[in-house]
């Protein structure tokens, strides 16, 4: 008797063990990409905004982002945590900067009827410390990162969201695309302030690299990887590079 009531007792736990959603495990920045799987590099998450995790899917042996990174609702969120700094008009973005003045990010939609104009502009993170806002701006087969200094609307493109150093001195951000350049591929490094008189790069290859972040060592030398053509032919090889600041300028090894 004891024995069948154990066996009952047992059954929902299976049943939940077996038709339980698949778990999958975050893939975090600076994880190395396990063979046999195409990975791309993790988000910082050094803004005060919540976005999907990206996954290592096991099933397509590939990373992808569990959920939609742009949805009104993650980006109502966001502009929650900018405590009124940011507001969402029918016609776009506003952004009232410290000195008083707002600046704006107008929509331009229908992109089906005109593509070479189409921008959606949104929020995507903030960051207080530094008094910056990072604005996405997404074409009709293209899109494009913005940081914009809350102190006076300053604005500098970047390929990718950023994340700081080890003490938040610089902002970097890494990404690599394969297909048509919309200058979203190679890295960034500039003051985290965006202090206009401070050292930056800002590196677009000219043939084709791949860049991936790796780490920073500190807060003035940050390390990658680059991917490119073996020797002009189709074969692909990894090599180790850095960028360190030399002498009041970044310089880059690769």
């Amino acid at each position: 008797m004891a024995s069948s009531t154990f066996r009952i007792a047992l059954l929902p736990a299976l049943v939940l063990l077996c038709c339980a959603p698949e778990a999958y495990a975050e893939f975090l920045p600076g994880t190395p990409c396990p063979e046999g799987y195409t990975c791309f590099s993790a988000e910082p998450r050094d803004g005060v905004c919540k976005h999907p995790d990206v996954i290592l899917d096991d099933k397509l042996k590939a990373t992808r982002v569990d959920g939609d990174q742009f949805s009104p609702d993650s980006e109502r969120a966001c502009i929650m945590q900018t405590t009124g700094a940011v507001v969402r008009r029918a016609a776009g973005l506003q952004l009232k900067l410290d000195n008083g003045k707002v600046k704006s990010f107008k929509d331009k939609p229908n992109c089906e009827r005109h593509p070479d104009t189409c921008e959606l502009f949104s929020l995507y993170d903030y960051f207080p410390k530094s008094r910056l806002f990072l604005v996405h701006d997404q074409g009709y087969e293209s899109d494009a990162w913005f940081l914009i200094s809350q102190r006076d609307g300053r604005k500098r493109r970047i390929v990718a969201p950023p994340g700081y150093s080890p003490s938040k001195r610089w902002l970097a951000s890494v990404n690599a695309i394969d297909g048509p350049s919309d200058a979203n591929n190679g890295f960034d490094i500039l003051p985290a302030d965006m202090n206009p008189s401070g050292p930056s790069i800002h590196y677009r290859p000219a043939e084709y690299e791949n860049w991936e972040f790796v780490r920073w060592d500190g807060d003035e030398r940050l390390l990658l990887n680059v991917t490119v053509h073996e020797n002009g032919g189709s074969a692909m090889v990894t090599h180790p590079a850095e960028v360190t600041l030399l002498n009041g300028r970044w310089v880059l090894n690769k």
